[in-house]
Protein backbone atom coordinates (compact mmCIF):
# COMPACT_ATOMS: atom_id res chain seq x y z
CA UNK A 1 0.00 0.00 0.00
CA UNK A 2 2.24 2.81 -1.31
CA UNK A 3 2.00 6.01 -3.40
CA UNK A 4 -1.49 6.75 -2.06
CA UNK A 5 -3.03 3.63 -3.60
CA UNK A 6 -5.90 1.97 -1.81
CA UNK A 7 -5.49 -1.63 -0.75
CA UNK A 8 -8.46 -3.94 -1.23
CA UNK A 9 -9.04 -6.95 1.01
CA UNK A 10 -6.84 -8.35 3.73
CA UNK A 11 -3.06 -8.57 3.29
CA UNK A 12 -1.75 -11.75 1.69
CA UNK A 13 -0.25 -14.39 3.97
CA UNK A 14 2.82 -16.45 3.18
CA UNK A 15 2.71 -20.24 3.04
CA UNK A 16 4.44 -20.38 6.43
CA UNK A 17 1.92 -18.00 8.03
CA UNK A 18 -1.00 -20.01 6.64
CA UNK A 19 0.39 -23.32 7.90
CA UNK A 20 1.12 -21.77 11.31
CA UNK A 21 -2.41 -20.38 11.62
CA UNK A 22 -3.93 -23.71 10.58
CA UNK A 23 -1.81 -25.61 13.13
CA UNK A 24 -2.80 -23.13 15.86
CA UNK A 25 -6.51 -23.50 15.07
CA UNK A 26 -6.36 -27.30 15.01
CA UNK A 27 -4.41 -27.41 18.27
CA UNK A 28 -6.98 -25.21 20.04
CA UNK A 29 -9.75 -27.39 18.60
CA UNK A 30 -7.99 -30.49 19.96
CA UNK A 31 -7.63 -28.96 23.43
CA UNK A 32 -11.30 -27.93 23.35
CA UNK A 33 -12.35 -31.59 23.25
CA UNK A 34 -10.93 -32.02 26.79
CA UNK A 35 -13.08 -29.23 28.26
CA UNK A 36 -16.10 -29.78 30.47
CA UNK A 37 -18.42 -27.84 28.13
CA UNK A 38 -17.57 -30.10 25.20
CA UNK A 39 -18.02 -33.17 27.41
CA UNK A 40 -21.46 -31.98 28.55
CA UNK A 41 -22.53 -31.30 24.96
CA UNK A 42 -21.53 -34.80 23.83
CA UNK A 43 -23.36 -36.36 26.79
CA UNK A 44 -26.49 -34.31 26.06
CA UNK A 45 -26.55 -35.49 22.43
CA UNK A 46 -26.13 -39.14 23.46
CA UNK A 47 -28.94 -38.96 26.02
CA UNK A 48 -31.19 -37.17 23.54
CA UNK A 49 -30.53 -39.84 20.92
CA UNK A 50 -31.25 -42.85 23.17
CA UNK A 51 -34.30 -41.26 24.83
CA UNK A 52 -36.06 -40.55 21.55
CA UNK A 53 -38.81 -42.97 20.52
CA UNK A 54 -37.52 -43.21 16.94
CA UNK A 55 -33.73 -43.46 16.78
CA UNK A 56 -33.11 -42.21 13.26
CA UNK A 57 -29.61 -41.76 11.86
CA UNK A 58 -26.33 -42.97 13.24
CA UNK A 59 -25.55 -42.72 16.97
CA UNK A 60 -23.45 -39.71 18.04
CA UNK A 61 -19.70 -40.22 18.40
CA UNK A 62 -18.25 -40.82 21.83
CA UNK A 63 -15.93 -38.35 23.53
CA UNK A 64 -12.91 -40.55 22.81
CA UNK A 65 -13.77 -40.68 19.11
CA UNK A 66 -14.03 -36.88 18.95
CA UNK A 67 -10.68 -36.55 20.68
CA UNK A 68 -9.03 -39.03 18.32
CA UNK A 69 -10.40 -37.22 15.24
CA UNK A 70 -9.21 -33.86 16.54
CA UNK A 71 -5.79 -35.34 17.35
CA UNK A 72 -5.46 -36.76 13.81
CA UNK A 73 -6.25 -33.36 12.29
CA UNK A 74 -3.81 -31.64 14.65
CA UNK A 75 -1.01 -34.10 13.85
CA UNK A 76 -1.45 -33.46 10.13
CA UNK A 77 -1.41 -29.66 10.39
CA UNK A 78 1.52 -29.75 12.84
CA UNK A 79 3.56 -31.94 10.48
CA UNK A 80 2.81 -29.58 7.57
CA UNK A 81 3.86 -26.58 9.68
CA UNK A 82 7.15 -28.21 10.69
CA UNK A 83 7.95 -29.11 7.08
CA UNK A 84 7.29 -25.53 5.98
CA UNK A 85 9.59 -24.27 8.75
CA UNK A 86 12.32 -26.50 7.34
CA UNK A 87 11.75 -25.04 3.87
CA UNK A 88 11.94 -21.44 5.18
CA UNK A 89 14.82 -22.23 7.61
CA UNK A 90 12.80 -21.03 10.61
CA UNK A 91 12.59 -22.62 14.04
CA UNK A 92 9.08 -24.02 14.65
CA UNK A 93 7.24 -22.80 17.72
CA UNK A 94 6.15 -25.20 20.43
CA UNK A 95 2.48 -26.28 20.66
CA UNK A 96 2.16 -24.24 23.86
CA UNK A 97 3.15 -21.06 21.99
CA UNK A 98 0.99 -21.98 19.00
CA UNK A 99 -2.07 -22.12 21.25
CA UNK A 100 -1.82 -18.34 21.75
CA UNK A 101 -1.19 -17.52 18.06
CA UNK A 102 -4.10 -15.38 16.77
CA UNK A 103 -6.29 -16.73 19.57
CA UNK A 104 -8.02 -13.36 20.00
CA UNK A 105 -8.12 -12.29 16.35
CA UNK A 106 -11.53 -11.46 14.93
CA UNK A 107 -12.31 -12.13 11.29
CA UNK A 108 -14.60 -10.07 9.12
CA UNK A 109 -15.46 -6.40 8.91
CA UNK A 110 -15.08 -4.22 11.96
CA UNK A 111 -18.36 -3.63 13.76
CA UNK A 112 -19.96 -0.23 14.30
CA UNK A 113 -19.37 1.57 17.59
CA UNK A 114 -20.48 4.79 19.27
CA UNK A 115 -18.27 7.01 17.10
CA UNK A 116 -19.51 5.48 13.83
CA UNK A 117 -23.08 5.89 15.03
CA UNK A 118 -22.48 9.57 15.89
CA UNK A 119 -20.84 10.23 12.52
CA UNK A 120 -23.91 8.85 10.77
CA UNK A 121 -26.25 10.79 13.08
CA UNK A 122 -24.41 14.07 12.40
CA UNK A 123 -24.66 13.50 8.64
CA UNK A 124 -28.40 12.82 8.91
CA UNK A 125 -29.06 16.01 10.91
CA UNK A 126 -27.03 18.12 8.49
CA UNK A 127 -28.97 16.63 5.59
CA UNK A 128 -32.26 17.44 7.32
CA UNK A 129 -31.10 21.02 7.86
CA UNK A 130 -30.11 21.36 4.19
CA UNK A 131 -33.45 19.92 3.06
CA UNK A 132 -35.37 22.30 5.33
CA UNK A 133 -33.36 25.26 4.11
CA UNK A 134 -33.93 24.30 0.45
CA UNK A 135 -37.72 24.57 0.80
CA UNK A 136 -39.00 27.97 -0.48
CA UNK A 137 -40.31 30.26 2.27
CA UNK A 138 -43.74 30.52 0.67
CA UNK A 139 -44.21 26.75 0.43
CA UNK A 140 -42.96 26.24 4.00
CA UNK A 141 -45.29 28.87 5.45
CA UNK A 142 -48.19 27.36 3.50
CA UNK A 143 -47.46 23.90 4.95
CA UNK A 144 -47.65 25.30 8.49
CA UNK A 145 -51.33 26.11 8.03
CA UNK A 146 -52.27 22.42 7.60
CA UNK A 147 -50.47 21.10 10.71
CA UNK A 148 -52.12 19.84 13.90
CA UNK A 149 -50.93 19.44 17.47
CA UNK A 150 -48.09 21.54 18.87
CA UNK A 151 -47.06 24.81 17.31
CA UNK A 152 -44.58 24.01 14.50
CA UNK A 153 -41.16 25.61 14.27
CA UNK A 154 -40.42 28.27 11.75
CA UNK A 155 -38.01 27.53 8.93
CA UNK A 156 -35.10 29.28 10.68
CA UNK A 157 -35.88 27.49 13.97
CA UNK A 158 -35.99 24.08 12.26
CA UNK A 159 -32.68 24.65 10.45
CA UNK A 160 -31.05 25.82 13.70
CA UNK A 161 -32.55 22.83 15.57
CA UNK A 162 -31.04 20.28 13.17
CA UNK A 163 -27.69 22.09 13.06
CA UNK A 164 -27.56 22.10 16.87
CA UNK A 165 -28.14 18.34 16.95
CA UNK A 166 -25.33 17.79 14.43
CA UNK A 167 -23.01 20.07 16.42
CA UNK A 168 -23.71 18.20 19.68
CA UNK A 169 -22.88 14.88 17.99
CA UNK A 170 -19.64 16.32 16.57
CA UNK A 171 -18.59 17.60 20.00
CA UNK A 172 -19.12 14.14 21.50
CA UNK A 173 -17.08 12.63 18.64
CA UNK A 174 -14.20 15.00 19.40
CA UNK A 175 -14.28 13.99 23.09
CA UNK A 176 -14.29 10.26 22.25
CA UNK A 177 -11.51 10.49 19.66
CA UNK A 178 -9.23 12.69 21.79
CA UNK A 179 -7.94 9.78 23.90
CA UNK A 180 -7.54 7.30 21.03
CA UNK A 181 -4.19 6.47 19.39
CA UNK A 182 -3.39 8.11 16.08
CA UNK A 183 -4.14 4.96 14.05
CA UNK A 184 -7.68 4.85 15.47
CA UNK A 185 -8.25 8.55 14.80
CA UNK A 186 -7.18 8.02 11.18
CA UNK A 187 -9.52 5.01 10.93
CA UNK A 188 -12.57 7.19 11.63
CA UNK A 189 -11.38 9.85 9.16
CA UNK A 190 -11.04 7.19 6.48
CA UNK A 191 -14.46 5.77 7.39
CA UNK A 192 -16.10 9.19 7.02
CA UNK A 193 -14.41 9.81 3.66
CA UNK A 194 -15.55 6.42 2.37
CA UNK A 195 -19.15 7.23 3.29
CA UNK A 196 -18.86 10.57 1.51
CA UNK A 197 -17.41 8.80 -1.55
CA UNK A 198 -20.29 6.30 -1.59
CA UNK A 199 -22.87 9.08 -1.40
CA UNK A 200 -21.11 11.05 -4.16
CA UNK A 201 -21.06 7.95 -6.36
CA UNK A 202 -24.89 7.88 -6.22
CA UNK A 203 -24.93 11.10 -8.30
CA UNK A 204 -23.59 8.93 -11.14
CA UNK A 205 -25.13 5.50 -10.54
CA UNK A 206 -28.51 6.61 -9.11
CA UNK A 207 -29.10 10.31 -9.81
CA UNK A 208 -32.78 10.03 -8.81
CA UNK A 209 -31.92 9.12 -5.22
CA UNK A 210 -33.02 11.77 -2.66
CA UNK A 211 -29.46 12.09 -1.31
CA UNK A 212 -28.09 12.51 -4.83
CA UNK A 213 -30.71 15.18 -5.57
CA UNK A 214 -29.74 17.02 -2.38
CA UNK A 215 -26.06 17.05 -3.36
CA UNK A 216 -27.03 18.40 -6.84
CA UNK A 217 -23.77 17.37 -8.52
CA UNK A 218 -23.34 16.69 -12.20
CA UNK A 219 -21.66 13.49 -13.35
CA UNK A 220 -18.45 15.42 -14.13
CA UNK A 221 -18.41 17.12 -10.72
CA UNK A 222 -19.12 13.83 -8.94
CA UNK A 223 -16.33 12.08 -10.84
CA UNK A 224 -13.88 14.83 -9.92
CA UNK A 225 -14.91 14.69 -6.26
CA UNK A 226 -14.52 10.88 -6.21
CA UNK A 227 -11.00 11.16 -7.64
CA UNK A 228 -10.06 13.68 -4.93
CA UNK A 229 -11.58 11.49 -2.23
CA UNK A 230 -9.70 8.41 -3.52
CA UNK A 231 -6.43 10.35 -3.30
CA UNK A 232 -7.21 11.53 0.24
CA UNK A 233 -8.29 8.04 1.37
CA UNK A 234 -5.14 6.47 -0.08
CA UNK A 235 -2.90 9.00 1.66
CA UNK A 236 -4.69 8.48 4.99
CA UNK A 237 -4.42 4.70 4.70
CA UNK A 238 -0.67 4.98 4.13
CA UNK A 239 -0.41 7.29 7.15
CA UNK A 240 -2.49 4.90 9.28
CA UNK A 241 -0.35 1.95 8.19
CA UNK A 242 2.77 3.80 9.35
CA UNK A 243 1.07 4.76 12.63
CA UNK A 244 0.14 1.13 13.31
CA UNK A 245 3.76 0.08 12.72
CA UNK A 246 4.97 2.66 15.26
CA UNK A 247 2.34 1.69 17.83
CA UNK A 248 2.97 -2.04 17.52
CA UNK A 249 5.81 -3.30 19.76
CA UNK A 250 8.69 -4.68 17.78
CA UNK A 251 9.23 -8.43 17.90
CA UNK A 252 12.66 -9.98 17.80
CA UNK A 253 13.24 -11.83 14.57
CA UNK A 254 13.65 -15.61 14.95
CA UNK A 255 17.17 -16.86 14.67
CA UNK A 256 18.03 -18.59 11.42
CA UNK A 257 18.79 -22.28 11.87
CA UNK A 258 20.44 -24.88 9.72
CA UNK A 259 18.22 -27.61 8.21
CA UNK A 260 19.72 -30.20 10.61
CA UNK A 261 19.02 -28.04 13.66
CA UNK A 262 15.47 -27.45 12.48
CA UNK A 263 14.82 -31.15 11.95
CA UNK A 264 16.24 -32.05 15.37
CA UNK A 265 14.28 -29.28 17.09
CA UNK A 266 11.04 -30.25 15.37
CA UNK A 267 11.49 -33.93 16.24
CA UNK A 268 12.21 -33.02 19.87
CA UNK A 269 9.11 -30.83 20.13
CA UNK A 270 6.91 -33.44 18.47
CA UNK A 271 8.36 -36.20 20.66
CA UNK A 272 7.79 -34.19 23.83
CA UNK A 273 4.25 -33.40 22.77
CA UNK A 274 3.49 -37.09 22.17
CA UNK A 275 5.19 -38.11 25.45
CA UNK A 276 3.24 -35.53 27.44
CA UNK A 277 0.01 -36.67 25.82
CA UNK A 278 0.87 -40.32 26.54
CA UNK A 279 1.69 -39.55 30.17
CA UNK A 280 -1.57 -37.71 30.61
CA UNK A 281 -3.48 -40.58 29.05
CA UNK A 282 -1.77 -43.10 31.34
CA UNK A 283 -2.24 -41.07 34.52
CA UNK A 284 -5.87 -40.37 33.71
CA UNK A 285 -6.76 -43.85 32.49
CA UNK A 286 -8.37 -44.86 35.78
CA UNK A 287 -10.17 -41.56 36.07
CA UNK A 288 -11.48 -41.83 32.49
CA UNK A 289 -12.70 -45.38 33.17
CA UNK A 290 -14.53 -44.25 36.30
CA UNK A 291 -16.08 -41.32 34.42
CA UNK A 292 -17.24 -43.63 31.63
CA UNK A 293 -18.76 -45.99 34.21
CA UNK A 294 -20.55 -43.09 35.90
CA UNK A 295 -21.83 -41.84 32.55
CA UNK A 296 -23.01 -45.32 31.62
CA UNK A 297 -24.79 -45.65 34.95
CA UNK A 298 -26.37 -42.21 34.53
CA UNK A 299 -27.46 -43.10 31.00
CA UNK A 300 -29.03 -46.36 32.25
CA UNK A 301 -30.95 -44.43 34.89
CA UNK A 302 -32.23 -41.98 32.28
CA UNK A 303 -33.26 -44.81 29.99
CA UNK A 304 -35.06 -46.66 32.80
CA UNK A 305 -36.84 -43.47 33.78
CA UNK A 306 -37.94 -42.91 30.18
CA UNK A 307 -39.25 -46.50 29.92
CA UNK A 308 -41.12 -46.13 33.22
CA UNK A 309 -42.70 -42.86 32.05
CA UNK A 310 -43.88 -44.49 28.81
CA UNK A 311 -45.29 -47.51 30.72
CA UNK A 312 -47.08 -45.24 33.19
CA UNK A 313 -48.59 -43.25 30.35
CA UNK A 314 -49.80 -46.46 28.66
CA UNK A 315 -51.45 -47.70 31.87
CA UNK A 316 -53.27 -44.39 32.30
CA UNK A 317 -54.55 -44.60 28.72
CA UNK A 318 -55.87 -48.15 29.30
CA UNK A 319 -57.58 -47.11 32.56
CA UNK A 320 -59.25 -44.23 30.74
CA UNK A 321 -60.49 -46.62 28.05
CA UNK A 322 -62.02 -48.89 30.75
CA UNK A 323 -63.73 -45.93 32.41
CA UNK A 324 -65.23 -44.85 29.08
CA UNK A 325 -66.56 -48.43 28.67
CA UNK A 326 -68.21 -48.24 32.13
CA UNK A 327 -65.77 -50.65 33.78
CA UNK A 328 -64.09 -49.88 37.11
CA UNK A 329 -60.28 -50.26 36.63
CA UNK A 330 -59.86 -51.22 40.32
CA UNK A 331 -62.14 -54.26 39.90
CA UNK A 332 -60.14 -55.36 36.88
CA UNK A 333 -56.89 -55.02 38.84
CA UNK A 334 -58.33 -57.09 41.75
CA UNK A 335 -59.58 -59.83 39.39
Amino acid sequence: MTDGKRQKGRPKLSVLEKSKSRAARDYRAYLHTFGSEFDDEIERKRVQFYESDEQMGRPPLSLKQHQEKARTVWDGSWTAYVKQCEVDSVEPESPKDLEKHKARDKAGRRGNDRIVYLLKYARQQKRKAENAEAVPDLDYNESLKNTRGRVPMTKLEKVAHYNQKAKSAELEIVELIANLPKSEQLYYKIHDFKIERRQTLMCITNPGNPQALTMALSAEQATQNIMELDTAIGALEVERHEAIKKETPKKSKPKKMTPNEISEKARAILSNAHENASDEMRTQADQDLKEMQDKSKRLDELLNKARADRLRKRIQEQEQELIEMGIDPAKVMNG
